[in-house]
């Protein structure tokens, strides 16, 4: 018996307790609400000024813009701590997918609006409008095959709706560009490759040019070394060749010489003898 009152006890609080939660939630998801809302007013003023122009109205639209930037952030906590365990708030979670999308923060408010419009039992125009702006976070990234996907999701669901028909064929005609400047791209670095092989090829074939006309050089040089050395050594032997026969020559005529103050002694010698005593 002490068990079930014990059993019983513990329900009844945790009903309150989650009670008390759903309450907190909501309280918090009324606060987002209303401070979106009033974000979403100062962004109207804020485009309208812009619409009329002049140097004041743009000095006040930038302010009324940054004011309601400051609001988007803080219905994002709202809308957040809102949603902190319960997150079957469709609405809500629309908000602060529009609260992430004022800020840029275009990936984030993308996976809000995936999520709000894969839930099949949420509202049918909810879900259309949730793929629409899921279309656009995706375009603002530059994804644009996925936000033709989003796009057409939306008008799936509802096919009238010429906004998104319009932001479908943009869509399409971004895509045909990007492909078309990727393929100018590819075209490009295809040439520029070809360029840059061309010109390798050319200043090889520049540098085996310039090898072989060293080579001719060198090999001219070598032979007209070669034409001087033994031109060199011509001279040399001519030198020693005529320095033998010179003193051959030298050699000679000391002989010669020789022989003659031989004859010229024994002529002396011979009228010696023949000298009276």
């Amino acid at each position: 018996m002490m068990r079930k009152v014990a059993f019983l006890c513990l329900s009844f609080f945790s009903i309150l307790l989650l009670n008390a939660q759903t309450i907190d939630e909501l309280a918090a998801v009324r606060k987002g609400n209303s401070i979106y809302q009033r974000a979403e007013k100062l962004r109207a003023e804020a485009m309208q000024l812009i619409e009329k122009g002049g140097e004041v109205n743009t000095r006040l639209a930038n302010e009324k813009f940054k004011e309601a930037a400051k609001l988007y952030q803080d219905a994002e906590i709202a809308y957040r701590k809102g949603m902190a365990t319960t997150k079957n708030f469709p609405k809500a979670n629309y908000n602060l997918a529009n609260s992430l999308y004022r800020q840029e923060k275009y990936e984030d408010a993308g996976n809000s609006y995936k999520y709000i419009a894969e839930q099949k039992e949420n509202d049918r125009s909810l879900r259309a409008k949730a793929y629409h702006n899921y279309g656009n976070s995706l375009l603002k990234q530059e994804k644009y095959k996925e936000s033709i996907d989003a796009y057409k999701n939306a008008l799936k669901l509802n096919p009238r709706d010429l906004d998104t028909k319009y932001n479908l064929e943009y869509a399409r005609r971004k895509m045909m560009q990007q492909q078309q400047e990727q393929q100018d791209q590819d075209n490009k670095d295809d040439q520029d490759n070809k360029d840059n092989q061309d010109q390798q090829q050319k200043n090889q074939d520049n540098n085996e040019e310039q090898n072989k006309d060293q080579d001719q050089q060198q090999n001219q040089q070598n032979k007209k070394d070669k034409q001087e050395e033994q031109q060199q050594q011509q001279q040399r032997q001519q030198r020693q060749q005529d320095k033998r026969q010179l003193d051959a020559l030298q050699q000679n005529e000391r002989q010669t010489q020789k022989k003659v103050m031989e004859e010229e002694m024994k002529k002396s010698g011979k009228s010696k003898q023949e000298k009276d005593w």
